[in-house]
C-alpha cells in the first residue's frame, strides 16, 4: 500500500489547475521520451509508461480532474484513503458500472489510484468507465449533464484516439514486408517494358507503388514504424488554420520526397519533435528507390529525386492503414 497521495500532476510535470491543452502537450512530450520503444530499461520503462498514461487519462476526465483539484486544495482537511483489499474494491467498481452507476465507479477509481497508482488494471477500469458513460446506461441517463454535448471532433481530439502504447514488434510481419519490397525490386528486372515517364515504365511505377504501400503497411502493422498519427499527426499553421504534418509532406512528396524531407526537418526545428522513425522512413524510401534504379539499369539521381515519389506517397497511405493493426490498445 502507498503512503503518499496520488499526484498525477507531478507525474506529468504540470501544475495543479492545468487545463486540457497543457496536460495534452505534457503527455505528448513525455510519451515520446518515456515510451518503452525508445528506452532500454525493459520492465521499468513499461511500468513508468503505464503510470504516465494513467495520469494523463485521469486528468483528461473533467470530473476526475475537478475532484482531484478539490482534494489538492483541501489536502489538510481530507484523510488519506487506504484500500485494504484492492481486488475486492476493483470488483465493486465493475459491479457499479454493470448497474449503471458511473459516478460512483469514478469515485472508487480515484480511491484505487491512490492505493496503487500505476497498476495496469486501473487503465482498464478507466476505459470501462468511459465506455459505460458513452453508452448512456440507465444509471447515468437521469443525471443532469455537466456540460453541453460535444461538437465535431477537432484534429487534436482525433489524435487522442491514437495513443502510443508499449509494443512488441511482430518480426514475422517485418520479414513479410521486406520480402514484398524485394519481390518488387526483382520484378523490375523480370518485366522490362517501354518507358512512359522520365524513363520509367508503367510496370516499374506500379511495382514501386506496391512496394511503398504494401511494405509500409506491413511494417506499420508489425509495430516497427510506430503509429502513423503519433509520428506524423502534428499540426502546423497555415493561414491561421492547423494542418496535419502528413498532408504537407504528402503534397511535397508528389514533387520529390527530398523536398518533403527538407520540409520535415524545418518543421522538426520549429514545430514538432524530430522522430527517428520518420527519418528512417525517408532513408528507406531513398534506399528502395536506388535499389530499383540499380535493377532498372541506372538513373540513380532521377530515381531518388523524382522516382521515389512513387514509393513515398503510397507509403504514407500504407503507413496510415497499417497503423490500425499495429500492437497496442488505442482502438479500445
Amino acid at each position: 500500500m502507498s503512503d503518499e497521495r496520488y499526484d498525477p500532476w507531478r507525474t506529468l510535470g504540470v501544475p495543479v489547475g492545468a487545463g486540457p491543452d497543457e496536460i495534452r502537450r505534457a503527455w505528448r512530450r513525455l510519451a515520446r521520451r518515456m515510451h518503452p520503444d525508445v528506452r532500454e530499461d525493459g520492465e521499468r520503462a513499461h511500468e513508468d509508461f503505464i503510470r504516465l498514461r494513467q495520469a494523463y487519462e485521469t486528468l483528461m476526465d473533467d470530473e476526475m480532474r475537478r475532484v482531484l483539484e478539490h482534494q489538492a486544495i483541501t489536502v489538510e482537511d481530507e484523510p488519506l484513503i487506504i484500500i485494504e483489499d484492492f481486488e475486492v474494491t476493483l470488483g465493486d467498481a465493475y459491479e457499479l458500472l454493470e448497474r449503471g452507476y458511473v459516478e460512483e465507479a469514478r469515485e472508487l477509481y480515484l480511491e484505487l489510484s491512490q492505493s496503487r497508482p500505476g497498476d495496469p488494471r486501473l487503465l482498464e477500469l478507466l476505459d470501462a468507465i468511459h465506455r459505460a458513460e458513452s453508452r448512456g446506461r440507465p444509471g447515468t441517463e437521469a443525471r443532469e449533464p455537466r456540460q453541453p454535448p460535444p461538437g465535431p471532433r477537432t484534429w487534436e481530439q482525433y489524435r487522442d484516439l491514437w495513443q502510443p502504447e508499449p509494443t512488441q514488434v511482430r518480426w514475422w510481419l517485418v520479414a513479410l514486408g521486406v520480402a514484398l519490397m524485394l519481390s518488387c525490386v526483382v520484378g523490375v528486372r523480370l518485366w522490362p517494358s517501354s518507358p512512359v515517364l522520365l524513363g520509367v515504365s508503367a510496370v516499374e511505377m506500379g511495382l514501386a507503388t506496391l512496394a511503398g504501400a504494401g511494405g509500409a503497411a506491413l511494417l506499420a502493422a508489425a509495430g516497427l514504424l510506430g503509429s502513423f498519427d503519433h509520428e506524423l499527426g502534428g499540426s502546423v499553421s497555415d493561414a491561421g488554420r492547423q494542418v496535419p504534418l502528413w498532408l504537407y509532406l504528402g503534397i511535397a512528396g508528389l514533387l520529390s520526397p527530398i523536398l518533403a524531407l527538407v520540409f520535415y526537418l524545418v518543421f522538426a526545428l520549429l514545430v514538432v519533435e524530430l522522430s527517428w522513425r520518420v527519418v528512417g522512413y525517408f532513408v528507406g524510401v531513398f534506399a528502395l528507390a536506388a535499389l530499383m534504379a540499380w535493377t532498372h539499369g541506372g538513373g540513380y539521381l532521377g530515381a531518388i529525386v523524382f522516382g521515389s515519389s512513387f514509393i513515398f506517397v503510397p507509403g504514407l497511405v500504407g503507413w496510415a492503414l497499417g497503423s490500425a493493426f499495429r500492437p497496442g490498445y488505442w482502438w479500445q
